[in-house]
């Protein structure tokens, strides 16, 4: 069934709750967690769970605690939108993604936004910085402002971001990923293959020495377990992998730490670009094509700053204009398949 905005149906009227299914099938019909089931279980009244949530000095620090322990155990958001009318309509859809310092995720975002837009809906963004529990503060956060549909990238890092969102009653959109059991839906592609499909290439080329370098978030995790797992199943020596600190390019610190690799997988472009920049820096990166390079490089994303600098830079490219696209059209239409694999395409340029 289509997801049009601004058709209202009759509801009960509720202080606590704006009830999405008037216009979207969502599965199980019991509702999320109310205001008086969170006073009911912390033996206090609706009153006083009200003060907590708005006006929490008010509140005696024991009595506060029990509340906010009732509200964390059933997964209850605060409704910063109540005292309107049970039909009202947001018509925004909230959108977490990891940074937006790194525009790896931009495409994502322009085309869920070129999706959504012209249907009526607002995108409200987010950003968990790669922080579990800051993740968590946002989804709460974004749940609180009652959006008809919550889409993130990747999938979420702690049981209290799923219990969130499993209870929200709303479209929830996974992606970057492919999950087996999402909450909802999901649109992404395979990381571990994507792994697997640049290890391959690179014992292909006779690479003996293989690194990867990027973040340790559950995404960049996947990616090099399936590097690690083809690197063994080729007969060679265990890949090493270097954990770069968040927002670092890993330039020299890099190359420094990795003096004597013959290839390398960065877990983004971001990340291949910086090593290339130590690569050069050490008298490692030649103008020339791939067979001529002492260390091979290949990133994930396919920026255009990697078409852009001398090598090129190989790369798998993720299609993220199209996952958002996705997602955003998994949000508005409830029927069909929930778990879209959009593929990847390993391009292969100078670098690698």
């Amino acid at each position: 069934m289509a997801w049009q905005p601004g058709i209202v149906h009759p509801q009960p009227m509720s202080s606590d709750l704006t009830d999405p299914s008037a216009d979207i099938e969502t599965g199980p019909a019991d509702a999320a967690p109310t205001l008086s089931a969170v006073a009911k279980r912390a033996g206090v009244s609706s009153i006083t769970v009200s003060r907590v949530v708005r006006m929490p000095d008010l509140v005696a620090p024991e009595t506060r605690a029990r509340v906010e322990l009732a509200m964390r155990e059933l997964g209850y958001v605060p409704n910063l939108v109540a005292g309107a009318l049970a039909s009202a309509r947001t018509n925004s859809v909230g959108v977490l993604v990891p940074t937006i310092a790194n525009s790896i995720f931009a495409d994502t975002v322009q085309g869920l936004s070129d999706t959504l837009e012209p249907r009526g809906f607002s995108v409200i963004l987010a950003q968990s910085r790669y922080d579990a529990a800051r993740e968590d503060r946002m989804l709460a956060a974004l749940l609180s402002r009652r959006p008809e549909a919550i889409i993130m990238v990747g999938s979420p890092a702690t049981e209290e971001g799923s219990r969130l969102l499993r209870n929200a009653r709303i479209p929830i959109v996974e992606t970057w990923e492919l999950p087996p059991a999402p909450i909802d839906a999901v649109a992404g592609f395979d990381n571990y293959k994507a792994g697997v499909a640049v290890a391959k290439h690179l014992v292909a080329q006779g690479r003996q020495r293989l690194a990867f370098i990027g973040g340790d978030d559950p995404r960049a995790t996947r990616r090099w377990s399936g590097f690690r797992d083809e690197v063994l199943a080729s007969g060679l020596a265990e890949p090493r992998r270097l954990i770069l600190e968040r927002n670092a390019t890993g330039s020299v610190v890099a190359h420094a730490r990795l003096p004597d690799v013959d290839a390398v997988f960065a877990a983004n472009d971001a990340h291949a670009i910086g090593f290339m920049a130590g690569l050069r820096g050490a008298g490692l990166l030649r103008d020339g094509p791939a067979s001529a390079q002492p260390v091979a490089v290949i990133g994930l994303g396919d920026l255009e700053m990697g078409q852009l600098i001398s090598p090129t830079l190989s790369t798998i490219s993720v299609h993220g204009d199209a996952i958002g696209r996705t997602a955003a059209t998994l949000t508005l239409e409830r029927g069909g398949e929930r778990r879209v694999d959009l593929g990847f395409e390993l391009v292969l340029r100078d670098s690698g």
